[in-house]
């Protein structure tokens, strides 16, 4: 009895979590296991986690909620341990605490996502550089779709991943034909001329030495006749 009702709640929190979606928390509920609620955080602008995709496991107890749930996170991250449990104030680290009123879908991410741009320390949690977490936000998404539950529970995102690959990957033919291109232009370049060309080009190279010969010889007779005409001009 005590699952049904925390199976009726948690499809119910769904259903608001979908029809008001938070921009850097995305839900799914595991329909194999429905007390198992997987999210996707997106790290927060102007943190060293800005851009990064932090895929991890909400896990309802059976009489929720009436009892906390357990929180992990898988992707690499550098603020917590990967598939470790993360104690929080909403989590079963702290059974005390926990307010029946909160939610799996989302009260929790959202705490957890406040956690993660903290400087609180607790269980679960690791101690890197800024640096170290860039690098972890950057090589993120790539890093989930390798991940068997991600490829189950975020078909979708395996899709857009595979998408945006073939974007940022240049064409082959493209480098391909520019060689393609410029090797025969050099083939043009360098290629010797068959006979006939050869013939051809030995005719013109001499009309063009002939004309050449000629035109100097009528510059030369022009100059000539034009001293002789001085000449004359000087002795009257």
């Amino acid at each position: 009895m005590s699952k049904a009702i925390a199976l009726k709640r948690l499809t119910k929190e769904y259903q608001s979590v979908k029809k008001n979606p938070d921009d850097l928390i995305e839900i799914r509920l595991d329909e194999d296991n429905m007390l198992n609620v997987y999210y996707i955080i997106t790290g927060s602008p102007n943190t060293p986690f800005e851009g990064g995709k932090y895929f991890g496991l909400i896990k309802a107890p059976e009489n929720y909620p009436f009892s906390p749930p357990s929180i992990i996170m898988y992707t690499p991250n550098g603020r917590f341990k990967e598939s470790t449990k993360i104690c929080l104030s909403m989590s079963d680290f702290h059974p005390e605490s926990w307010n029946a009123g909160w939610s799996v879908t989302r009260t929790i991410p959202m705490a957890l996502l406040s956690f993660m741009n903290s400087d609180e320390f607790s269980s679960g949690c690791v101690s890197t550089t800024d640096d170290a977490k860039r690098r972890y936000a950057k090589g993120s998404l790539e890093w989930n779709c390798r991940h068997p539950m991600f490829k189950k529970i975020f078909p979708d995102k395996i899709k857009e991943y595979e998408q945006l690959q073939k974007q940022t990957i240049i064409p082959q033919n493209v480098e391909t034909d520019v060689v393609g291109e410029s090797d025969d232009i050099k083939n043009l370049q360098t290629s010797p001329l068959d006979p006939e060309d050869s013939i051809r080009a030995k005719k013109v190279h001499s009309n063009n030495e002939n004309g050449d010969k000629k035109s100097n010889k009528v510059v030369n007779l022009t100059l000539l006749a034009a001293i002789v005409i001085f000449i004359g001009y000087l002795l009257k």
